[in-house]
């Protein structure tokens, strides 16, 4: 009853070992609860005797094992990502100094007056071409490069820079992106943090959305009337997507928990979490998984509106 497919066979071997009077130390395995749902345990099993020396029952001892074993594969994981970051940046620092030298060329090509039409259209489509990978290339290292000071950051450019890091994935996924952003969207925030937090729902946002799906993201200034009407930015993400159930709902910002079982580690959204309140704010979802009416909208408040301030583009 206890031991899920896959694992009943052992048991038969357990109970050899009992009657050989032998310990089981330390086995990891599953076992099924009775939800049906599946426990990873590290069980010890030792025989109990009779005063005659006979085996006559066992005493077994479970542990339950399931988050060191998440939090062991998270890391490996992290690390993973951690080191495909490290060689995003070494690769975005390398092509930076044949790309500068490649634009002075284009720059000494163009200005050639035996150039007929034609080939300065070629031209300046080249030179589109390299600005583009020449953004990509800062954007790879901006995320790399964090600072660990605190500055101010200009929201509607952040979210710019965001949907223009994505723009490849929502363009094959044919989505129907509309932004809308009011006046007045600095703050004071650790812009890695903030670039991280950003990327992370709009990220889960694409994921949701079907093919041709839309996506609506809006800022604005607003003041928390929970909070002594702190000022601050109000940022709302929403998806016309498959919608979130009740149940998986209530568990979106627990560490672990994930819908994406292949790709996800279950830290994206409890990590946005930490960082929304780490500035200060708040951050809750609304969902519905009704036909024709689906969809998923985070919305979060981060405080710390610096009206009339320089802003730092945060490239």
């Amino acid at each position: 009853m206890l031991a899920p497919p896959g694992y009943k066979d052992e048991i038969p071997a357990i109970l050899e070992r009992l009657r050989n009077k032998q310990t089981i130390e330390h086995l990891e395995t599953h076992r099924q609860a009775k939800d049906g749902s599946l426990l990873q345990l590290s069980v010890t099993i030792s025989p109990i005797f009779d005063s005659d020396g006979r085996v006559i029952a066992a005493s077994a001892i479970a542990r339950d094992i399931g988050e060191r074993i998440k939090t062991e594969e998270t890391l490996r994981k992290t690390e993973k990502l951690a080191a495909a970051g490290r060689l995003a940046a070494t690769i975005a620092h390398e092509i930076n100094n044949p790309l500068a030298a490649i634009t002075n060329l284009l720059y000494l090509a163009r200005k050639n007056p035996s150039l007929d039409g034609k080939a300065k259209r070629y031209l300046d489509l080249a030179q589109e071409e390299l600005g583009r990978v020449a953004h990509i290339a800062r954007q790879s290292l901006g995320f790399y490069r964090d600072t660990s000071i605190p500055g101010t950051v200009e929201i509607s450019a952040a979210l710019d820079e965001i949907v223009a890091l994505y723009g490849r994935r929502i363009d094959s996924k044919g989505i129907h992106l509309e932004t809308e952003y009011g006046p007045g969207l600095a703050i004071h925030a650790f812009p890695g943090e903030i670039r991280q937090l950003l990327s992370n729902l709009l990220v889960n946002a694409i994921d949701a959305c079907g093919s041709g799906g839309q996506l609506r993201i809006r800022a604005t200034s607003r003041n928390d009337w929970n909070h002594n009407r702190r000022s601050g930015v109000r940022i709302t993400i929403a998806d016309n997507g498959c919608g979130i159930p009740k149940p998986h709902l209530a568990r979106l910002f627990e560490p672990f928990f994930t819908t994406k079982e292949d790709v996800g580690t279950g830290l994206g959204l409890w990590v946005s979490k930490g960082i929304v309140q780490r500035h200060g704010g708040s951050i809750r979802a609304r969902s519905s998984t009704r036909a024709g009416e689906s969809g998923t909208v985070f919305s979060l408040f981060l405080s710390g509106v610096v009206p009339n301030s320089p802003v730092q583009r945060i490239a």
